[in-house]
């Protein structure tokens, strides 16, 4: 290798792992849900406030049983000044924990019969009283997902919804919020269908509904255009 080569590909190298620990340079913002329920057959649970569920019924056969979960976040706890403008990534977090399923004798998601739950925004306030099943922003054929993750060990789930969270910058209502669908299906291996079930607002035990907003400081993106730099000039050295 030319001597000139090693000294751009170690200095490449060097860079990489500056431009590593200063993208984690971020400034973080944690905003929790506000308030938060569950359908069942389109009414509202009396118990949400122990436990969100979510299943897809419909996938196997029970027509109109879904379970969705709802979520709102007061617009007024977004760092607007911080994010307008600006490069950011928001993430949805919720803890999903197999007992609060059982605990409603319901069978919990696992592995070998998982949920998959995907995130959408509605087309209306939020409304605990009446319930927004008819304000699901679906798409055909679940089209409009912002995310999707699939639930099935009890862990910590995360889902990216910065596009989401964008047009809640662009929006002139009073509060944010979404929805949770198990629209991409469930696993049918008995006849009866599985539920995703997570800690909802208030809880004490587990994870509260949370978003997460990261907003890369200056000297993240000046690494990460160093780097670009670095890397386009070996390639350009590699090829000469």
């Amino acid at each position: 290798m030319m001597p000139i080569l090693k000294t751009v590909l170690a200095t490449v190298i060097a860079t990489s792992s500056v431009v590593f620990s200063a993208v984690a340079n971020a400034a973080t913002f944690e905003i929790q849900a506000s308030d938060a329920y569950y359908t069942f057959a389109g009414n509202v649970s009396s118990n949400s406030n122990l436990r969100l569920l979510t299943d897809k019924a419909t996938a196997i056969g029970f027509d109109d049983l879904d379970t969705l979960s709802f979520l709102q976040f007061d617009a007024g706890d977004l760092p607007i000044e911080a994010i307008e403008g600006k490069e950011f990534k928001a993430t949805l977090t919720l803890e999903y924990d197999s007992q609060l399923t059982e605990l409603a004798n319901l069978i919990p998601a696992t592995p070998e019969r998982p949920v998959s739950v995907s995130v959408y925004g509605l087309t209306a306030p939020f409304n605990s009283v009446e319930g927004n099943v008819n304000d699901i922003n679906y798409g055909t054929n679940g089209e409009n997902a912002i995310a999707n993750a699939t639930i099935g060990e009890d862990r910590i789930y995360t889902w990216n919804i910065t596009a989401l969270v964008e047009e809640w910058l662009d929006s002139s209502t009073s509060d944010t919020n979404l929805a949770l669908s198990g629209v991409f299906g469930n696993v049918d291996l008995d006849g009866r269908n599985s539920y995703a079930s997570f800690y909802t607002v208030g809880a004490t035990e587990g994870l509260v509904p949370t978003v997460t907003i990261q907003v890369p400081e200056p000297s993240s993106l000046v690494a990460l255009s160093l780097i670009s730099v670095g890397l386009g000039f070996a390639t350009r050295r590699r090829s000469s």
